[in-house]
Order: C-alpha cells, then sequence, then structure tokens
C-alpha cells in the first residue's frame, strides 16, 4: 500500500508540473516577410534561371502561410523546332500558395521545409521569325524544398536550399511534365519581422 501511495504522489506531482502542448496556443504571435528568391533549374534538358519573390505571415515564429511566384529570366533554347524549322525558345512562369515551417528560427542557424501548390504557364516562341509563333501551354505545380536559413539581423534572413518541382497537364507535342518538373537549387533574401 505504502508503494502505492507513493506512485500515486509522484504521478500527481509531475501531472501538477506538466503543461498542455498545443500546435497553436492561446497567444499568437505574427510577424511578416517578403523578399526576392533565385532557383537553378533544368528546362527540357537546359539550364535556366529563375527569379521571383516570396512573402508571406508568420505564425508564432514557426509556421509560414504565403505565396511566392517565379519565372524564367530568358527563354532556354529547345531542341524542339517551329513550322519554320527553326529552334523554339521557352519561357515559364509559375505562383501558387506557400506553406513553410521554420524549426527553432531564433537560432543562428535553423532549418525550414516549404511547400507550394499553384500552377504555371509555358510559352514556346521562334525568334528571328516574320511569324514569331508563341505556342503556349498551362500545368499544375506542386514544389518542396528545404532550407538552411542564416539569421543575419533582427529583420533579415537568408536561406540556401534544394527542391523538387512536380509539374502536371502539360499538353504540348514534344514535351512531357518532366521536361518542366525537375530539381532545383535556390536562395531566398527575407526582409521582415519573424
Amino acid at each position: 500500500m505504502r508503494h502505492f501511495l507513493l506512485i500515486a504522489l509522484v504521478f500527481s506531482a509531475v501531472m501538477a508540473f506538466a503543461q498542455e502542448e498545443q500546435l497553436i496556443g492561446d497567444k499568437i504571435e505574427s510577424g511578416g516577410f517578403g523578399g526576392p528568391t533565385w532557383k537553378l533549374t533544368q528546362l527540357g534538358g537546359k539550364t535556366a534561371i529563375l527569379d521571383g519573390g516570396r512573402g508571406g505571415w508568420v505564425i508564432n515564429h514557426a509556421f509560414v502561410l504565403g505565396g511566392g511566384g517565379y519565372g524564367t529570366q530568358s527563354d532556354v533554347k529547345t531542341d524542339l523546332l517551329g513550322p519554320e524549322g527553326k529552334p523554339l525558345y521557352m519561357g515559364m512562369d509559375y505562383s501558387g500558395l506557400e506553406i513553410e515551417y521554420v524549426h527553432n528560427s531564433p537560432r543562428l542557424v535553423h532549418w525550414t521545409v516549404r511547400s507550394l501548390f499553384g500552377g504555371g504557364k509555358i510559352r514556346l516562341n521562334e525568334r528571328d521569325s516574320p511569324s514569331r509563333e508563341t505556342v503556349s501551354d498551362g500545368f499544375g505545380v506542386v514544389d518542396a524544398d528545404f532550407n538552411v536559413e542564416l539569421n543575419v539581423l533582427r529583420w533579415l534572413r537568408v536561406d540556401a536550399g534544394a527542391g523538387y518541382r512536380l509539374v502536371f497537364g502539360i499538353e504540348t507535342s514534344g514535351l512531357s511534365n518532366s521536361d518542366i518538373g525537375g530539381a532545383f537549387g535556390q536562395v531566398t533574401v527575407k526582409f521582415g519581422k519573424f
């Protein structure tokens, strides 16, 4: 009986000091950020640089709800040929809703994971052609990445990482979803309150 009483007392003491943990507590701290992003990827087997921007609402220093948009800096020459037998050049833009988790935000160096759900468009055109015919095609996109983030100043962070872009819905002849989707590396500069 004594052992039972001792165990009950220890259990009661532990429970008294335990605090309930919640994903989002009673007090919500808010912040926000915005900034430019650069991505290095492949389109149709050729190296492409995308630039763009992203921003979001920071909740409790850990969760971000926001959006982003990215596009090719210049059209990329493809192996496809146009009606006049000239090479076609490809441009791409996409954007969407972004969700991010930031682990141990106050630490000097920490990690984040981010996903984007959205859509985009590719354009194919001939250069130096009288008709300069343009073909465009829409697609759906989901991309996800893992980043290492550095707190430079209270209002400035830089992260770098790698991810994968999954594309679906490409219907242009000579192109597949995998020609537009693929791995990428990225760098983002964030300005705001974290």
